[in-house]
């Protein structure tokens, strides 16, 4: 038997080609979005677990003390108050 051999036109070939191209550039930028997005995943992690030490360091604080010590430690640390006549010296030297 004598087959004659089909030939690949032209359009075809660039078809090909092009789709070649695409998915190249397609799996290119997906790997270059899943670096970006483990790197992010790591950052949140290390958040999350900076906060859950965090938290816990406030729920031994809540537990440690009384409510009306507690109480006076945040009006003093984060509200800046102090007890009438108390005196309070700041050290302008370091930073």
């Amino acid at each position: 038997m004598n087959r004659k051999k089909k030939r690949v036109g032209l359009a075809t070939k660039i078809f090909v080609a092009a789709f070649s191209i695409y998915a190249a550039f397609t799996l290119i930028s997906l790997q270059v979005q899943i670096n970006a997005k483990k790197t992010e995943q790591t950052q949140l992690t290390a958040q999350a677990e900076s906060q859950a030490l965090r938290n816990q360091e406030l729920q031994d604080a809540i537990d440690g003390g009384s409510k009306d010590e507690t109480i006076a430690q945040i009006a003093r640390d984060s509200l800046d108050y102090v007890y009438p006549g108390e005196q309070v010296f700041v050290d302008i030297s370091s930073n």
